[in-house]
């Protein structure tokens, strides 16, 4: 071959693979651009039916965390935010669902993962009133993400209110705090849990809650009876005894963790536990993000990923 094919070869090499990289780009771009579309859609989807007088129920995918928001005809609560992360997930979620006030900001228990965007939401939003577990001296936590919400909190002039066992209006629903009266060694036992229900349709998001704090609240005979379940402490192997899931009773189950996390969440007995309950387990590091919408009887629920 002479010198010039050789090079006229050469350069229709780099050209081909210079088509190939612009094509393969295209078709990133296009389906970015198309899951965006369908992302609008949704949200546009979830707002009209709210404005219809439903109450849709998100659990969002934040990885290796927890945050629930829901959206009852113009009230919102938001129950924990995920970690940090440079996504901002929790705040654009927050801000494609046209939120812009959130009447209670439940913080189940502070963990990273569970207030991970706390102080951005409370810097970012109009903030109603914060409910966060009482916890002993020893157990207050002493991370740069604790403080980072301390500091927001000021900025604001908030205060935290102590979760305490009540019930109060959220729009069209009834919304239950269920608060720990025990005393324990591990922060995640100092969860709060949330008991939402839309007429026939209730849920029952539970942070980090263990065996020990879910037997107390079987032992206190709490009405935990729930249609969706958001599985305790990312499907760990510490938390959904079977005398709880019977409590429970749930027909649907959400278990919210990261894809290959070091924790090895969920555990696989935990998940044959949920799913010889429930009718339905989705796994956010699989499904993605799962909305339920009720209209106080019926309940569809869409995830993120179909």
């Amino acid at each position: 071959m002479s010198e010039r094919s050789f090079r006229k070869r050469k350069l229709l090499n780099k050209r081909d693979k210079a088509n190939i990289i612009f094509a393969v780009l295209v078709a990133i771009s296009a389906v970015i651009i198309y899951v965006l579309s369908v992302s609008d859609d949704r949200a546009q989807r979830y707002k009209a039916e709210v404005q219809n007088g439903n109450t849709a129920v998100h659990f969002i995918d934040v990885g290796q965390g927890d945050s629930t928001l829901v959206i009852s005809q113009d009230k919102v609560m938001l129950i924990d935010t995920g970690d940090r992360d440079k996504m901002d997930k929790v705040v654009n979620y927050l801000k494609k669902q046209d939120v812009e006030r959130i009447d209670y900001f439940v913080i189940t228990h502070p963990h990273a993962d569970h207030i991970g965007e706390a102080d951005q939401i409370i810097s970012q939003f109009d903030i109603g009133t914060v409910i966060m577990p009482r916890l002993p001296d020893e157990l207050v936590p002493t991370s740069a993400t604790y403080d980072a919400l301390l500091d927001a909190m000021e900025d604001k002039h908030l205060k935290f209110r102590a979760g305490r066992d009540e019930s109060f209006e959220l729009g069209g629903c009834k919304a239950e705090i269920f608060a720990p009266h025990g005393e324990y060694s591990n922060i995640n036992n100092y969860s709060l849990l949330v008991k939402i229900t839309h007429g026939d349709n209730s849920f029952l998001i539970t942070g980090d809650c263990e065996k020990e704090e879910e037997k107390e609240f079987l032992e206190r005979g709490c009405d935990i009876s729930a249609d969706v379940l958001k599985a305790a402490h990312h499907g760990s192997d510490t938390s959904s005894t079977q005398q709880w899931l019977d409590r429970v009773d749930p027909y649907y189950a959400v278990i919210s963790c990261g894809l290959d996390n070091k924790y090895g969440h969920p555990d696989d007995d935990t998940v044959k536990r949920l799913e010889n309950t429930a009718e339905k387990v989705w796994i956010t590091a699989e499904d993605g993000g799962v909305v339920f919408v009720s209209d106080g009887k019926g309940l569809k629920a869409e995830r993120e990923n179909d």
